[in-house]
């Protein structure tokens, strides 16, 4: 047991990275070219204001999430915290999935991205469990 409390930090450590490069390949996508980002899901933007509105939520808001994740990277005390922030943007965002799905209809589009957005939300779940795991066994064994 003592050999998985110290890979933990590593497995959550890779759990972050993968959420940050997400991140980053979203918001990226969405600022340098919001226009064909939008059209591959058939939404036109006709005007200045819409491609700029596309850029700043589509784009700058996943880019800052990005930013926010890789800065737990750097700090065993923060991967909880960065875990749980991902956690709580992927489960938000399923949600809003799964409810657009049963509202709206089951787009092809729609279950595919569903896909990798539960692997995420339970990737960064086991991630809060393993690192809350081992900061139980740590305060434990150190008192």
């Amino acid at each position: 047991m003592y050999r998985l409390w110290r890979f933990t930090p590593w497995l959550t450590r890779l759990i972050l990275g993968a959420a940050t490069l997400i991140f980053t390949l979203i918001g990226v996508k969405y600022i340098t070219d919001p226009v064909r980002a939008a059209a591959s899901f058939k939404i036109s933007l006709g005007s200045a204001a819409a491609i700029t509105s596309m850029r700043v939520g589509f784009g700058a808001f996943p880019l800052g999430f990005a930013i926010i994740v890789a800065s737990c990277l750097a700090s065993t005390s923060r991967l909880l915290p960065g875990l749980y922030f991902v956690a709580t943007i992927i489960g938000v965002a399923t949600a809003a999935r799964v409810l657009g799905i049963v509202v709206d209809g089951a787009a092809p589009e729609s279950v595919f991205l569903l896909r990798p957005e539960v692997a995420l939300l339970a990737l960064s779940v086991v991630g809060v469990l393993l690192e809350s795991g081992r900061r139980r066994h740590q305060r434990t064994h150190t008192a």
